[in-house]
C-alpha cells in the first residue's frame, strides 16, 4: 500500500493558479463541488489511485489546508510566504499561546492585585516622539556622545601642552603649579566633554517613555514579591514611582542570587570572572608625579603623560574579586538602584540615603528569596526600539 506524505512548503504551480485566481459561479453548490473535484484531481496527481479512503481524506484535507492558508497569505502579505517566514511565525503564535496561559494562570491566582494594580499609563501632553531629534535617536545621540569624546581627546592634548608650560615655569610654586593644572583641566577637559543639559534632560524623557513602556509590558508586576515590595515603599511613602520600584527589584534579585551563589562557594573563593578596577599607585619623589582626580572621579598617582594614556587608552588595571566582595556590591546594588537618577522625573527630589539603606534591609529581611530565579525581574527586556516607537507619539510620564 502507498504511503501519503503531504508536502507542507506549498503545492504545485498549478495550484495557485485554479485556487486562488478569482471564480465566477452562478451557483454556491456547483462552486464548492468543483472545488472538491479539483482538489481529487490533485490528489490523484501526486499520490496515484491507490490510496485508501481513509488516506485520501488525508490528503484531501491537508491539501484543502494549503489552499486555504495560501489564500489567507496573498489577502493578508499580498504574496506567500517562504517556508523560514511559515516557521517564525508558527512559533511565535506558539510564544503567545504561552504568555497568555501564563497570563490568565497568574490572573487567576492574583485577581485581586492585578485589578487594583496601582499604577497605569499616564502621558505628556504636549512631548511627543521625534526621530529627527538628537535625543530621541538612539544613533544620533551615540554619535553626539562619540563627538563630546572626540571634544575631550583634543581638549586632553591641548591641556598637556598647557601643563608642560606651567611646569616649566619659575615664578610659581610646585602648589601653585598643581592648581593651575587642574583649574585648566577642568576649564578645558571637563566642560568639553559635558553635554548640552537641554540634550540631557530631553534624553531622559525619552529614556523614561521606554523604560516605563516596557515595565507595563512585563507581568513581573504582578507577582506577589513586587507587590511586598511595594507595600514596604508604600510604608516609607515612595510608592508612588514605578520605575524606583522596578530598578529596585532587579538589584534586589541579584542580590538573592549572588547571595545562593556567593553560599555556596564561599566567601573567600574567588569569583570565576568577576574583576574591579584597580588604580594604579605610582609612587615617586619626582615632581612631575602628582595626584589627579580624573573623568571618572578615581584617584591616579603618576606623570601628566601617564594619567592621560590612561584616560585616553580607557583600559585600567583589573583584579579578580572574591564572591564576598561580588555579594558587596550586590547589596550597595540594591540602595544604588534605588536612588539612581534615571528613574525620576525631571525636577523630583530623590531619597535620601538613609532612608535608602532602610528600605534596602527591610526588603531583603520581608520578602522571600525563593520567588527570585535570576531572570525574572528584568527591567528592559521589554522596552521598545526607535524602529518600534511612532513619530508623533506621546511620550509617556507615568
Amino acid at each position: 500500500m502507498k504511503s501519503v506524505y503531504i508536502i507542507t512548503g506549498g503545492i504545485l504551480a498549478v495550484i495557485a493558479v485554479v485556487f486562488l485566481a478569482p471564480q465566477k459561479q452562478n451557483n454556491t453548490d456547483e462552486k464548492t463541488s468543483g472545488q472538491l473535484d479539483e482538489i481529487d484531481a490533485i490528489v490523484l496527481e501526486q499520490f496515484g489511485d491507490d490510496l485508501t479512503p481513509e488516506e485520501k481524506e488525508w490528503a484531501r484535507q491537508g491539501i484543502a489546508e494549503e489552499i486555504a492558508r495560501d489564500k489567507a497569505e496573498m489577502r493578508k502579505y499580498g504574496r506567500l510566504l517562504t517556508p523560514d517566514e511559515r516557521s517564525e511565525q508558527w512559533w511565535r503564535e506558539q510564544d503567545e499561546a504561552e504568555e497568555r496561559a501564563a497570563y490568565a494562570q497568574l490572573y487567576e491566582e492574583r485577581k485581586e492585585w492585578i485589578d487594583n494594580f496601582p499604577f497605569q499609563p499616564r502621558y505628556h501632553q504636549d512631548i511627543v516622539y521625534d526621530p529627527e531629534n538628537i535625543a530621541h535617536s538612539d544613533e544620533k545621540f551615540h554619535a553626539y556622545q562619540k563627538e563630546l569624546e572626540k571634544d575631550a581627546d583634543e581638549a586632553m592634548d591641548r591641556w598637556l601642552v598647557e601643563s608642560d608650560e606651567i611646569m616649566a615655569r619659575d615664578d610659581l610654586s610646585l602648589e601653585e603649579k598643581h592648581a593651575l593644572e587642574d583649574k585648566l583641566y577642568r576649564e578645558e577637559v571637563e566642560e568639553a566633554e559635558k553635554p548640552d543639559p537641554e540634550i540631557m534632560a530631553e534624553r531622559r524623557l525619552i529614556m523614561r517613555h521606554k523604560r516605563l513602556a516596557g515595565f507595563y509590558e512585563q507581568n513581573y508586576r504582578y507577582l506577589p514579591e513586587f507587590e511586598q515590595a511595594y507595600r514596604i515603599f508604600e510604608e516609607e511613602g515612595i510608592a508612588d514611582n514605578p520605575l524606583r520600584i522596578a530598578n529596585t527589584m532587579l538589584a534586589l534579585e541579584g542580590y538573592f542570587v549572588t547571595q545562593r551563589q556567593a553560599n555556596q562557594h564561599g566567601h573567600d573563593e574567588l569569583h570565576p570572572f568577576q574583576t574591579r578596577w584597580k588604580a594604579p599607585q605610582a609612587q615617586s619623589s619626582n615632581p612631575q608625579k602628582h595626584m589627579f582626580l580624573g573623568p571618572q572621579k578615581n584617584m591616579f598617582i603618576g606623570t601628566r603623560q601617564e594619567y592621560a594614556e590612561a584616560i585616553r587608552s580607557r583600559k585600567p588595571q583589573k583584579r579578580r574579586i572574591t564572591w564576598g566582595e561580588e555579594l558587596e556590591t550586590a547589596y550597595s546594588c540594591v540602595a544604588g538602584n534605588m536612588m539612581s537618577q534615571r528613574n525620576l522625573l525631571l525636577g523630583e527630589e530623590n531619597i535620601s540615603r538613609e532612608q535608602a539603606y532602610r528600605i534596602r534591609d527591610r526588603l531583603i529581611a520581608e520578602i522571600s528569596p525563593d520567588g527570585f530565579t535570576g531572570n525574572t525581574f528584568w527591567v528592559g527586556m521589554a522596552d521598545p526600539k526607535d524602529e518600534d516607537m511612532v513619530p508623533g507619539q506621546s511620550l509617556l510620564a507615568e
